[in-house]
């Protein structure tokens, strides 16, 4: 076909078009095209590691040789529990020295308060009223004063007269007793004990020796009864060998001071009481009418003033020695805490991840000794975000995780902290980002394991 025909055929039917279209009405509308402007969330990825839910390097205070390493790497372990020890001997002997001080002067202040106890009731008692007891017990000392007095002035009684009287007569015949010979029908009637006791005794090892090789419940009976035999035949011949040769000596010279002793009680007794006597009971009498007027009278000023001079002076020493119980106890506090300096101590409940120590080596204060960390829940740790990742992460955040040891399983979790201060690691501004494991078995998670993380980073902005 000739090109030229060609190109009048579709310029009429383009025209026939638009005469078409004008003659159809008004042009339709076109659809307006809807633009997608969901946002997706900007993902945020880095290097993690596997941490504790708390972890603290461990070090001691002070520098010295190790002496003891009461744990194990992967040990539980309690808070406060003494994980390590250096050589402490000198600040445990001064710890105990400042202990015994303290022990001494709370013994002084117990004895200072009990004097001041003491003081404080003496002043109540100053100032309170006699009590009806107390005036009893001087009435009942006055009423003794002045009875007493009263029989030295009457004079013996016939019947103290009698009684001493009785007693010379019987020490009397006492030593006539001692001195007499012995008379036939004593000697006759001991003799006859003799004879029988020595007869008793002569059966009685008859049936011992009966019996001697036999039966041991036998022989036991049989020699009871020869030992009692012996003995009374032992003592019948003491008290005929005691009417024979008659008394000593030395029982006469005793029965005849006895003598003496009551004839001279009898003297006195018959003689009444001595001027001097009388007079001591007349003091007595005027001591006890005294101490009774004084008792109802009541204290005087100067009485309580004496009392409660003794008050403030008790009070005084209770103060004096409280201070230095005070000073005592800074001093076993101070002690205490040297002591404290030579150990590590578990801050928390958790597990052993390290130690960096050994018995014997000398150490320095400060330098890490013992790595600890709570287990029980386990983190996610990055600071490999930079300052232009970071600023979109927020707490919150969702966060997929995959762990290098255990490929194919899954972790979710949620960003729980950002810190806010940066680190500079080669040159690069980073910051810290915490992470809390909401889904996934982490029962086979270890300590420091590699993991790579995917945080949601929301800024608002697309990019």
């Amino acid at each position: 076909m000739n090109k030229n025909l060609v190109v009048a055929i579709l310029s009429l039917m383009m025209v026939a078009a638009l005469s078409a279209c004008s003659f159809g009405g008004e042009e339709p509308t076109p659809e307006p095209v809807v633009a997608n402007t969901v946002q997706q969330p900007r993902v945020v990825s880095a290097e993690a590691f596997v941490v504790p839910v708390k972890e603290s390097n461990l070090s001691f205070e002070t520098g010295g040789r190790v002496v003891a390493i009461n744990v194990d790497e992967d040990q539980a372990v309690k808070e406060g529990d003494v994980l390590a020890k250096l050589d402490d001997a000198t600040e445990q002997a001064q710890l105990a020295e400042a202990k015994a001080g303290q022990a001494q002067i709370e013994a002084q202040l117990a004895e200072a308060a009990a004097g001041l106890a003491e003081a404080e009731a003496n002043l109540s008692k100053v100032k309170a009223n006699p009590t009806q007891e107390e005036i009893d017990q001087l009435q009942a000392n006055l009423d003794r004063a002045q009875a007493a007095l009263a029989e030295m002035i009457a004079g013996p009684t016939a019947e103290q007269v009698g009684q001493a009287e009785a007693a010379v007569r019987t020490a009397q015949a006492q030593l006539a007793e001692i001195q007499a010979d012995a008379r036939a029908e004593d000697l006759q009637a001991v003799g006859a004990r003799v004879l029988q006791t020595q007869a008793d005794v002569k059966e009685a090892q008859q049936k011992y020796d009966e019996v001697r090789y036999g039966d041991p419940d036998d022989v036991l009976v049989a020699g009871v009864a020869l030992e009692k035999a012996t003995l009374a035949y032992e003592a019948a011949q003491a008290d005929y060998d005691k009417l024979v040769n008659g008394a000593t000596a030395e029982q006469i010279a005793t029965a005849r001071a006895r003598v003496g002793e009551a004839q001279a009680a009898l003297a006195v007794t018959k003689s009444g009481a001595t001027a001097e006597q009388i007079a001591q009971a007349q003091a007595e009498v005027s001591r006890a009418q005294a101490d009774l007027a004084k008792l109802l009278a009541g204290a005087t000023d100067e009485d309580i003033a004496i009392a409660e001079a003794q008050v403030e002076t008790r009070q005084a020493s209770v103060e004096s020695v409280r201070a230095s119980v005070e000073a005592a106890q800074a001093k076993v506090q101070s002690a205490q805490v040297m002591v404290a300096k030579r150990q590590v101590v578990a801050p928390f409940n958790g597990t052993v991840g390290s130690l960096n120590i050994e018995v014997g080596e000398v150490v320095q204060g400060g330098a890490t000794a013992i790595s600890l960390g709570d287990t029980s829940t386990w983190q996610i740790e990055t600071d490999d975000l930079t300052e232009i990742d970071v600023v979109d992460v927020q707490p919150g955040a969702k966060v997929s995780i995959s762990v290098d040891a255990l490929p194919g399983e899954e972790f979710e979790g949620r960003v729980v902290r950002v810190k806010p201060q940066s680190e500079t690691k080669a040159g690069d501004v980073t910051y810290t980002v915490l992470i809390d494991i909401t889904s996934g078995d982490t029962s086979r998670l270890k300590w420091g394991m590699t993991t790579f993380v995917d945080i949601e980073a929301d800024s608002g902005i697309p990019r």
